[in-house]
């Protein structure tokens, strides 16, 4: 009895023929470790950075966001220290060279959307 060929493409081959989409999306609940610091940029735009604790198996994870124009205005005004809050956005990573010529990085959250949970 003779094998039949299988003509069928491999799982993982169509896997591959199709395009991978990729994105950068965040969702964070948790609390705020402190009031949201807001201020403006020289052209006028208010920008408020705010620190959120998750804890997560029994570790908390501390996250710097930032939010931009009327989402960090709204944020300033309504939340304080202690505050549950849900955050949407977008990780963005930055990189610059400190006074002693080291480099430094550090990753943030852009937030989309700052809301009270």
């Amino acid at each position: 009895m003779a094998k039949s060929k299988n003509t069928e493409t491999p799982p993982q081959e169509a896997k591959a023929a199709e395009p991978f989409r990729s994105y950068n999306r965040v969702q964070l609940a948790g609390r705020l470790v402190a009031d949201p610091e807001l201020r403006y940029t020289p052209s006028g735009k208010a920008v408020s950075k705010l620190r959120v604790a998750t804890i997560d198996t029994r570790e908390a994870q501390f996250h710097d966001v930032v939010a931009w124009e009327d989402e960090a205005e709204a944020a300033a005004e309504r939340l304080t220290k202690g505050s549950a809050v849900y955050v949407q956005g977008r990780l963005q990573t930055r990189t610059w060279d400190a006074q002693d010529g080291s480099k430094r990085r550090a990753t943030q959250i852009v937030a989309t959307s700052v809301r009270a949970a």
